[in-house]
């Protein structure tokens, strides 16, 4: 399972052949890859391994901010938005498959972008991917800077270094050095022991939370926020619960390299993946909500006894996701744009070594920055949901689909076989604008309160 998940996730960084020809009939079968045929049928991925990889495109450092989404937005309204988000995520996922086999593009390229709207488009789909990898990037220099925290608290006591150096020290440790590595070749197999360490804490922070609920008790009902508290409340959870269904960017390669790719088959592992996503999802949410009430975090684990051995675990487990993690989502970026500012395709090692370095630096120094502006993982998450996930998601899916369709039928782009679309449109264009009020709200306290901080030390110092 490990070896077949690990090439599938490596075929899916460097193949950059057709997938599959554009179909003579709605319900498909794609074309598999123009390889050799034993090493075709060793590479495609059963049922069950098509699952695990698209959970592993979704299960990731967002699952830590569930319990305060929950208290954010009420348990009722989280779950209501949850099967909301599930169910469009899910379908401009098979979206996505149908207008690549429709304009016969390759999945694992921006060629579908190029078909609909030209460079731009191509230009658009791959800076915005870049930038949603990025934001992801930059989540796990928060959640590493948290998880080093808690271990050190364990050892340092009181003696404890600042958040700012911890993210230094987090960045140019544990996080640089492994982006540093030009060969692709051990990409997959760690991308399989990253999901491990996923589970490894999903089953920390369960035992964790049972401890203690067994030990205080469960909280009185009245306690608990079953619908938003305010409207801002309410907006702010929102980009959250959208962000941690979005596999747009991986979840069409996983679909077009499996073995059995019939429209039915692709529909029911999307369908099983999904319910295995929303159940963890809501598990590790609703235990989070339950166990600290108001009082839970951005990062359920900041709520963590540091000297808690099952804390220690799960922050251990975390480190192990988020570190090779890191690794694994600066690949299509620094693919990107090296591609963009050399027109050099990277993953045939095309770029010099000035080139290579010099960009992987660039973008490491910008995660870091961005980490030390938004050191809220929460905060981070929100802003990739709100701006990236609603484009990624809902916008570019529905506008590709629409200009390739109607270019290949001849139908009107503003048909009115085409209005569910338009709302998909409407909704994500709406989501992004609302969803970026709490955050800007947000960054303008946090600069605030850096401004008041200076200020204080400048009058100290006089």
């Amino acid at each position: 399972l490990s070896r077949r998940v690990s090439q599938t996730f490596a075929e899916s960084v460097l193949n950059s052949g057709a997938l599959f020809a554009p179909p003579d009939r709605p319900d498909h079968e794609l074309e598999r890859p123009k390889t050799d045929v034993g090493a075709s049928q060793d590479m495609l991925q059963t049922n069950g391994e098509a699952i695990v990889n698209l959970l592993n495109n979704c299960l990731g450092s967002g699952m830590l901010s569930m319990g305060f989404a929950f208290a954010k937005a009420g348990i009722l309204a989280s779950v209501g938005v949850m099967l909301l988000s599930a169910f469009l995520n899910r379908f401009t996922l098979l979206l996505n498959v149908k207008t690549n086999a429709l304009a016969g593009t390759d999945p694992s390229s921006a060629d579908v972008g190029h078909k609909a709207f030209g460079q731009a488009g191509r230009v658009s789909l791959i800076l915005l991917y870049t930038i949603f990898s990025f934001f992801c990037c930059v989540s796990y220099v928060d959640a590493s800077a948290d998880a080093v925290s808690g271990l050190a608290a364990l050892v340092a006591g009181g003696r404890m270094p600042s958040l700012r150096t911890t993210l230094i020290g987090c960045w140019a440790v544990l996080l640089l050095p492994t982006t540093l590595l030009r060969s692709l070749k051990a990409v997959a197999l760690l991308s399989f022991v990253a999901f491990l360490g996923g589970l490894f804490m999903l089953a920390a922070v369960f035992s964790y939370c049972l401890s203690e609920l067994a030990h205080t008790g469960l909280p009185a009902l009245s306690s608990l926020a079953w619908i938003p508290p305010s409207a801002l409340d309410f907006i702010s959870a929102f980009p959250i619960l959208l962000l941690v269904f979005s596999v747009q960017a991986g979840g069409g390669v996983v679909l077009a390299t499996m073995r059995d790719t019939s429209a039915e088959n692709v529909q029911a592992v999307s369908r099983n993946a999904y319910a295995l996503v929303m159940a963890m999802d809501f598990l590790i949410g609703i235990m989070a909500y339950v166990t600290f009430t108001d009082r839970v975090q951005g990062n359920v684990l900041l709520n963590f006894s540091p000297q808690s051995w099952t804390a220690v675990v799960a922050r251990v487990a975390l480190l192990d996701l988020v570190v090779l993690s890191y690794m694994i989502m600066m690949v299509p970026c620094k693919l990107a744009m090296i591609d963009l500012a050399f027109g050099k395709n990277e993953a045939r090692l095309e770029a010099s070594p000035a080139q290579f370095y010099g960009v992987t630096l660039a973008l490491n120094l910008a995660a870091l920055v961005v980490a030390l502006l938004i050191s809220d993982l929460s905060l981070v998450l929100s802003l990739n949901g709100a701006v990236c996930t609603n484009i990624v998601a809902f916008v570019l899916p529905i506008a590709f689909y629409l200009r390739i369709r109607s270019s290949h039928e001849g139908a009107p782009l503003l048909s009115g076989d085409h209005a569910p679309y338009m709302l998909i449109i409407a909704f994500g264009s709406v989501s992004l604008v609302l969803g970026t009020i709490p955050i800007k709200a947000s960054l303008l306290a946090d600069l605030d309160d850096a401004h008041a901080q200076v200020g204080l030390a400048l009058g100290l110092k006089a």
